[in-house]
């Protein structure tokens, strides 16, 4: 395989990648925004509906909070904790109703033991470590090689800076089926408790598919960055 050429087209892709994430974060803001002008007739607030439907599930074990920002929204398995957003909290919009029961969907993840949210959960802190130590090894591992002449030290230290990168993107990886199971759970428990009608499950359904390309986009970024750096070592271990 031609590296240099895979180094060439990763590189060049990039900045699409990005301007498609920007594009997608807009969307997902202007998408809840949209909706969440749009009230549900159930009435329902999303810290009411976060109780219920964790009550429906038999998770006792898990609390519902208010946090500052605008979709800031998360569940945190840590602390078993569902975290919603004061643009959300006491919201009975269907934007917030659809966020609100996304959350859920990963606390009830958390609950079934899901595998992929136990493995995602056990790599997080690895993974936030190796995030901070990849950009350093990489350069410093370029710079041994290319100014000091270094070059068996300078060429482990710019695999193992890849290595780590590669633990990165497979977080993502891993995190854009969980984002997508924790939306269709959403609407399943919509659905079934009768929170929204037909016409708001749909717009509940393009507010969470808006969120998800954003997720698409930051793997489709990660992925590039991934293989212009292996492309670039596997350039300079053919030189």
């Amino acid at each position: 395989m031609d590296w240099t050429l895979v180094y060439v087209i990763a590189t060049l892709l990039i900045l699409p990648a990005f301007i498609y994430g920007g594009i997608s974060h807009i969307v997902s803001t202007n998408t809840f925004d949209k909706y969440s002008k749009n009230l549900a007739q159930s009435g329902i607030t999303a810290n009411e509906l976060a109780r219920k439907l964790l009550e429906n599930a038999g998770i006792n074990d898990v609390e519902v909070v208010r946090i500052d920002g605008k979709l800031t929204d998360c569940y945190d398995p840590r602390h078993k904790v569902i975290k919603l957003s004061t643009e959300t909290y006491d919201s009975s919009s269907i934007a917030a109703l659809g966020v609100c029961a996304h959350e859920v969907g990963h606390a009830v993840q958390d609950a079934k033991g899901t595998f992929l949210f136990r493995l995602r959960s056990a790599i997080v802190p690895t993974v936030n470590f190796l995030s901070k130590m990849y950009i350093p090894l990489i350069l410093l591992g370029s710079i041994l090689s290319f100014t000091f002449m270094i070059e068996s030290i300078g060429f482990y230290m710019i695999w193992a800076a890849i290595i780590m990168y590669g633990a990165d993107t497979l977080f993502y990886f891993i995190t854009l089926p969980l984002e997508h199971d924790a939306s269709k759970r959403a609407l399943e428990m919509l659905r079934e408790t009768g929170t929204l009608n037909g016409s708001e499950l749909s717009s509940a359904n393009n507010v969470l598919k808006a969120a998800i390309q954003t997720y698409i986009a930051t793997l489709a970024i990660s992925l590039l960055y991934f293989l212009r750096f292996l492309s670039y070592a596997l350039i300079f271990r053919k030189d």
